[in-house]
């Protein structure tokens, strides 16, 4: 099979739309995946600088909290007092001072490894430890306050001369002011904080893979881990203005161990394999019929192919093999029956009778041509109507053609084959073709049901007739009237049913019509009487429903039916049937459905009769005015249709009923009859002459006068006593 070129164009053909999906699907996993992990890690960034920053924070947010308590301490306030004034404190006061500060320095042990109070211009410094003797008064520092400094507070302060290890051990120091009232600064807090243990917090946090600078006011105080690399991120203190930090870190690697993304790009490998293989499958399932005639083909003796068959490409090989066959009749029957059901579904007539070269080869390849796959096929006509006020939504062919594709699916298989084409809105041709020559009522109500349950949504009556298994392609037109035929059960039985296609039969059922029928639609009509008309209009339908006869037989009822009704309408509706318009009912239509037709067109009747009687009396139509100058003038020879129309203002329809309403004849026969009962009573006179009589009574020309005169009286004028 691959030796073949056709089959392995169709088959690279899909490879090629399966590569080029799959690797877009790859594109896309590998990018979605990329961005997961930079997301990831800007987060994992964020919480690690977050957690080391914290570190700090907490131990001088802790530092700050210290130095206020010291501020609004009044033992304090009361040392102050007592080293500004030279007093010493008694020992009381002094036993008081060391307390609170132990107390302050206990509240903050967790963080803060100690803290040490220097009043300006005194010899004295105060701590939790007690009291301190500096070699020399303390002089407030000309930085602004607060700072942050890395070392020991003798580097810091220039103690050189004092010996205490608290002084000389380093550290991380806070300073800011000792103030007293109103906010002036009377000395210094200095809040030690262990290096020592903030370096291994914050090496336990980062680990070895990043680093961290921290920063005052753009000077760095220190850094820890592997500063290196680019900045990843950086944080300001949410304590200490002009604090900051810097979190160092590699590069991260671009297609680095994701096992994420392997398994998935595992599982698109495994997929474009699958699709592979259904690509094979797929290709050789359309090969096939190529395939059965380039093997019927094949079979010739070398001897009676043309030369240039060898020549050319596989499909043209295949198409000049085929004519060849027809020009050995008993031969192209023979391989004709091999291939019966491309044979039958028309692919190779059509081959046979179109145009040569590409044209033959897009028929060919046509796959209306591969539809009809099996030697038998049913044509069945789906109807669609809506419900009783309903109207039909945008969209509906759309959602129709939806519903059929997934019936069609669901019915098809190796042995049935389901196809649909539309041949409006609401009617679809729904054709099975199998192996099968007997019709499967089991199936099409299974279709039925099917159709009918998806288009209830869009509250659509399903109705659907079915024609016999038929196995020759010419009877398709026959077919489709056959099924359209069927649809005519919906007269009697209404929609929404299946209907089966039977034998025609002569029926001798005879329709139900009652006697008098106009007679009393009339009386119905001139009393005004709705419940009498629907009484009457339902007696007949139902008294002909029972008879369940064939559809043609209501077909006959309604031919009687509608002339009646519309002659007895117009009689009597007189002049008001000139804005009457009660239609012939066409299409697919229950009798129920007619009949409610009918019935809402004559209680429209019998409104538009009493509006033309309110408007009679409340505008007054010139009908009186009409006939009194008819009357007066019908001798006139200028006396006609269009001067009546002209001047009165009404239509020539409206005077011809009016005529026909109040004396029974036209308006021609009654202005006919006038004039020659006046030439009558002229003649009697004996003052004038024929000629005379016949132009005074409007007939200038005595020809038309003499016929018209017989035509009324029996006798010539002439003849005339």
């Amino acid at each position: 099979m691959f030796q073949s070129k056709v089959f392995k164009q169709i088959f690279f053909s899909y490879i090629l739309i399966i590569a080029v999906s799959m690797c877009a699907y790859a594109a896309f996993l590998i990018y979605e995946s990329r961005q997961i992990a930079r997301t990831q890690e800007e987060r994992e960034n964020e919480l690690l600088l977050r957690a080391a920053a914290d570190v700090l924070d907490d131990r001088i947010g802790a530092a700050q909290d210290l130095v206020r308590d010291l501020r609004y301490s009044t033992v304090m306030r009361d040392l102050y007092m007592s080293a500004r004034l030279g007093s010493a404190l008694d020992t009381y006061g002094d036993y008081t001072v060391q307390e609170e500060l132990r107390s302050i320095s206990a509240a903050h042990a967790g963080l803060l490894y100690g803290f040490t109070i220097f009043l300006d211009g005194n010899e004295r410094a105060y701590s939790a430890g007690g009291v301190i003797r500096l070699s020399e008064p303390f002089r407030m520092p000309e930085e602004e306050l607060p700072f942050l400094r890395i070392g020991s507070v003798a580097d810091v302060f220039g103690f050189n001369d004092n010996k205490r290890y608290s002084y000389s051990r380093q550290g991380f120091l806070y300073c800011d002011s000792y103030t007293w009232q109103r906010g002036v600064a009377v000395g210094l807090s200095c809040v030690f904080i262990d290096e020592e243990e903030i370096l291994r917090s914050l090496e336990r946090i980062l680990g070895d893979a990043y680093g961290l600078r921290v920063l005052s006011d753009g000077a760095e105080l220190f850094d820890v881990g592997r500063v290196s690399g680019q900045v990843r991120l950086t944080r300001a203190s949410a304590v200490c203005d002009g604090l900051s930090y810097e979190l160092y870190g590699d590069a991260p690697v671009l297609f680095g161990t994701d096992y994420f993304l392997l398994g998935m790009l595992l599982l698109v490998a495994l997929v474009s394999l699958f699709f592979v293989w259904l690509a094979y499958w797929q290709s050789k399932r359309y090969y096939q019929p190529i395939g059965m005639l380039d093997s019927m083909v094949s079979q010739k003796p070398e001897g009676s192919r043309t030369e240039n068959a060898a020549q050319t490409d596989e499909m043209d090989r295949i198409l000049r093999g085929i004519e060849d066959l027809i020009g050995e009749k008993n031969r192209y029957h023979e391989k004709m029956l091999t291939i019966s059901p491309y044979a039958g579904a028309g692919m190779l007539q059509a081959i046979m009778t179109e145009g040569t070269g590409g044209e033959k080869l897009s028929i060919l390849t046509d796959e209306d041509f591969l539809d009809l796959k099996h030697l038998y096929y049913t044509v069945s006509v789906v109807n669609f109507a809506h419900e009783e006020g309903r109207a039909p939504g945008e969209g509906l062919r759309d959602r129709l053609d939806a519903i059929l594709r997934q019936t069609a699916e669901t019915w098809s298989s190796e042995e049935r084959h389901v196809v649909w084409y539309f041949r409006d809105v609401f009617h679809v041709y729904l054709i099975v073709n199998d192996d099968e020559p007997e019709l499967s009522e089991e199936l099409f109500y299974g279709l039925h049901r099917q159709i009918a349950a998806a288009a209830a949504p869009d509250h659509l009556l399903v109705s659907m007739g079915v024609d016999r298994p038929r196995d020759d392609i010419s009877e398709l037109k026959t077919a489709c009237e056959q099924a359209m035929s069927a649809l005519d059960g919906i007269l009697r039985d209404g929609r929404g049913e299946l209907f089966f296609s039977e034998e025609q039969t002569s029926s001798h059922v005879d329709y139900y019509f009652p006697a008098g029928f106009r007679e009393q639609l009339r009386g119905l009509l001139e009393r005004r009487d709705r419940d009498g008309i629907h009484v009457l209009l339902f007696d007949i339908y139902h008294r002909n429903l029972e008879l369940d006869a064939p559809p043609e037989v209501y077909r006959a009822l309604l031919d009687e039916f509608y002339p009646a009704m519309m002659k007895t309408v117009r009689e009597s509706a007189g002049l008001a049937a000139v804005h009457l318009n009660i239609r012939r009912t066409q299409g697919l239509m229950s009798l129920q459905e007619i009949f409610d037709y009918y019935d809402a067109a004559l209680m429209s009747v019998i409104d538009l009769l009493i509006a033309e009687e309110q408007n009679r009396d409340e505008a007054g139509r010139p009908d009186e005015e009409i006939l009194k100058y008819v009357e007066e003038h019908y001798c006139d020879q200028e006396m006609s249709l269009q001067l009546l129309s002209d001047r009165f203002r009404v239509s020539n329809k409206y005077l011809l009923l009016l005529f026909k309403q109040r004396y029974g004849k036209t308006y021609l026969q009654y202005l006919q009859d006038r004039r020659i009962a006046r030439a009558a009573e002229l003649i009697r006179e004996g003052k004038y002459s024929l000629t005379e009589i016949g132009e005074r009574v409007g007939y200038p020309n005595q020809l038309t006068f003499r016929r018209n005169f017989k035509a009324v009286m029996g006798v010539n004028p002439s003849d005339f006593r």
